[in-house]
């Protein structure tokens, strides 16, 4: 959070796939340097499968210095069964 600070989170399209439309539920913590992003297809709708884009995060410097951007989740089956997800590492450097 002293180097950057998460400004927006926007949905992806990855989850709508087959024309389903998902809750996404952001969260942005400013104090801790989090967001927390919940999103479901809901328990009728077919899974979603292969690659895109889960949501789009829009950051501002703060600060000079340099931050790493880590992304971790759980994903699950509509049985409930866990998913392995890869899920990038991103850093920054910012310079002032």
């Amino acid at each position: 959070p002293k180097v950057l600070k998460a400004i927006s989170v926007s949905e992806g399209t990855f989850m709508r796939q087959g024309s389903v439309t998902p809750t996404f539920a952001p969260k942005i913590d400013e104090a801790a340097g989090r967001i927390d992003i919940a999103i479901s297809r809901g328990g009728t709708a077919p899974g979603a499968a292969g690659t895109g884009l889960l949501a789009g995060l829009v950051f501002q410097a703060v600060g000079p210095g340099s931050s790493r951007i880590t992304v971790t989740g759980t994903a699950f089956t509509p049985s409930g069964q866990p998913l392995t997800l890869q899920l990038p590492a991103a850093s920054s450097v910012i310079v002032k």
